[in-house]
C-alpha cells in the first residue's frame, strides 16, 4: 500500500504594510523619498508579464544562489491611506511559521516582526519595458530595524481584531473547501457538455466563471457554490459583455484563466470536436452549409449528404475546365515570345547576365544596409558616451534608429549630455557590528545605529 503524504498547509497573512511615503535615510540614499506615485507604479508594474510577484525571504542575505527557496510571495498589492501606504498579502507561507494560536501569537510575528523592501527605480524588464518603480522582494527582519520605521509590525497585525487575522487555506484550494480549481473546471464541463462553451476565467471571490459561448461569441457569468460534501453546483448563466473601465484590483484577478477552447477543454479529442457541432451537435456547421448554399445555388433545406455531393461535383467541373485550358494551350515560338516582350516595353537578357545583375544589386543593398546599421550604432554609442542614454537601452535605441533614422536622431540630439538614469535604491545601513556590502542594492534595511525608539 502506497502512503501519499498530506498536502502541506500554507498560510496567508493579509493586510501587511510594505512601504510608506516620506523621507527615509537608507544605505545609499539619504532622504530617500518614495511617493504615492511610486507605489501606484509598483502596483501597475505587476500587470506586465515580465514582472513577477515580490518574493519573501529571511533577511538580506546577499545575492541569491541557484535553487534558493523563498518562504512565500507578496500578492494583492494595493494602496491605502489615500495612496500613501502600499499594502500586500503574504501568501504561501508554511503554517508552522505563520499560523497563530488562539491568542494571536505566531513564530512569524515573534521572530520576524519587521520587514524590509527591495525596490528598484526605472526597472527594465526582460520585455524591454521601463517601469518607474518595482518591488522585487520583501525581507523579513528580526533584530534589524527597518529603513521605514513607521510600518506596522506583524506582532501588532496578529493581535488585532479577528477581521485582520491571517487566513489559512491549503495550496490550490478554493474558498477553504478543499476543492481545487481543476475540480471546479471538470464539474462544469460535466454539467455542461456543449463543447462550444468553455471557461475563460475563474474567480473565487465572488465564486463565478466567465464562460465563452462560441456559438455567437458571447460571454456568460456563471455563479457556482461548493457544498459541504465538496460537490460543485452551478447557477443560471447571465449574459455579460466586456467593458473598458479602471483595471481590476490585484485581489480581483481570476484564480485561473484560459486562452482558448482547446486549452480550456484539454480532455476533448479532435474526433469529439469534429462530431460535436452547434445546433444539436450534428450535421455540417451552419456557417459552412450557408456558404455552400450561396456558392453552389443548392436548396437551403438539403441534407448534408446532398450538399457535400454538390460540392464534389463543382470541384470536379472546375478541374475539367482547368485541364481543357491547359491541353488546348499553344506554346509560342522564341520569336513570338521575344516580340511579345518587346511590345510590352521589356527586354530579353541572358540568364547568366540577369543572375549576375541581381546578385550585384543584392550585394550592393546588403553593403548599404551594413553602412546604415553601423552609422546607427555609432550615433547611439556617441549618445551613450555623452551620458544622454543608459547603456542598457542601447539595443532599443539602435532599433529605433533603424525604424525612423532622421526622427530618432533628432531625439538623441535633443537630450542633454550628462543625463544618467536613477540608480537602484538600496536599503538602510546595517549596525556597526554587522556591516553589509554597499553593492547589494538593498532597501529599507537597518540604520548604522538604531535610535532609542527603534526607528530611523
Amino acid at each position: 500500500m502506497v502512503e501519499v503524504p498530506a498536502t502541506p498547509v500554507l498560510v496567508t497573512v493579509a493586510g501587511v504594510e510594505l512601504g510608506s511615503s516620506g523621507y527615509w535615510d537608507i544605505s545609499n540614499i539619504q532622504g530617500w523619498h518614495p511617493t504615492a506615485e511610486d507605489f501606484a507604479a509598483a502596483v501597475a508594474a505587476l500587470d506586465c508579464p515580465a514582472v513577477r510577484r515580490p518574493v519573501l525571504k529571511f533577511g538580506h542575505t546577499g545575492e541569491p544562489g541557484e535553487g534558493d527557496p523563498t518562504i512565500g510571495n507578496v500578492d494583492n498589492l494595493r494602496l491605502t491611506d489615500d495612496g500613501q501606504t502600499l499594502v500586500g498579502d503574504f501568501v504561501g507561507i508554511p503554517a508552522w511559521l505563520a499560523e497563530a494560536d488562539d491568542e494571536g501569537r505566531s513564530v512569524l510575528a515573534s521572530a520576524y516582526p519587521d520587514r524590509s523592501g527591495e525596490w528598484f527605480h526605472d526597472y527594465v524588464c526582460q520585455l524591454g519595458h521601463t517601469h518607474p518603480f518595482v518591488l522585487k522582494a520583501m525581507a523579513l527582519l528580526g533584530v534589524m530595524t527597518p529603513g521605514i520605521g513607521t510600518l506596522e509590525s506583524l506582532y501588532d497585525l496578529y493581535t488585532k481584531a479577528p477581521t485582520k487575522e491571517p487566513t489559512m487555506a491549503r495550496a490550490g484550494t478554493i474558498a477553504q473547501s478543499g476543492t481545487t480549481a481543476d475540480q471546479v473546471r471538470k464539474a462544469y464541463y460535466t454539467a455542461e457538455p456543449d463543447y462550444y462553451l468553455w471557461i475563460r476565467e475563474m474567480y473565487v471571490d465572488p465564486p463565478e466563471l466567465i464562460v465563452q459561448d462560441d456559438h455567437d461569441d458571447t460571454l456568460l457569468r456563471v455563479p457556482y457554490t461548493i457544498t459541504s460534501d465538496g460537490d460543485v453546483e452551478f447557477g443560471e448563466g447571465q449574459a455579460v459583455k466586456v467593458e473598458y473601465v479602471a483595471a481590476r484590483a490585484a485581489g480581483e484577478k481570476p484564480a485561473i484563466q484560459f486562452a482558448s477552447r482547446k486549452e480550456a477543454r484539454p480532455q476533448m479529442s479532435s474526433a469529439a470536436e469534429a462530431e460535436e457541432t452547434p445546433e444539436g451537435k450534428e450535421g455540417i456547421m451552419p456557417t459552412l452549409k450557408e456558404g455552400l448554399v450561396q456558392k453552389l445555388g443548392i436548396a437551403a433545406d438539403v441534407d448534408d449528404e446532398t450538399a457535400l455531393q454538390a460540392l464534389d461535383e463543382a470541384l470536379a467541373e472546375r478541374a475539367e475546365d482547368t485541364n481543357v485550358v491547359v491541353n488546348n494551350s499553344v506554346t509560342p515560338s522564341l520569336e513570338q515570345a521575344t516580340a511579345a516582350v518587346a511590345a510590352a516595353g521589356l527586354a530579353v537578357v541572358d540568364r547568366a547576365q540577369y543572375d549576375a545583375t541581381v546578385a550585384a544589386a543584392q550585394a550592393g543593398a546588403e553593403a548599404r544596409a551594413q553602412q546604415l546599421r553601423e552609422s546607427d550604432e555609432r550615433a547611439v554609442d556617441a549618445a551613450i558616451s555623452a551620458g544622454k542614454i543608459a547603456p542598457a537601452r542601447r539595443d532599443h535605441h539602435v532599433a529605433a534608429m533603424a525604424a525612423d533614422r532622421e526622427g530618432h536622431q533628432a531625439v538623441l540630439d535633443s537630450l542633454a549630455p550628462g543625463l544618467i538614469p536613477l540608480a537602484e535604491a538600496g536599503h538602510s545601513k546595517q549596525p556597526a557590528d554587522g556591516p553589509v556590502p554597499d553593492d547589494l542594492g538593498w532597501f529599507d534595511s537597518a540604520p548604522t545605529a538604531p535610535s532609542s525608539e527603534g526607528k530611523e
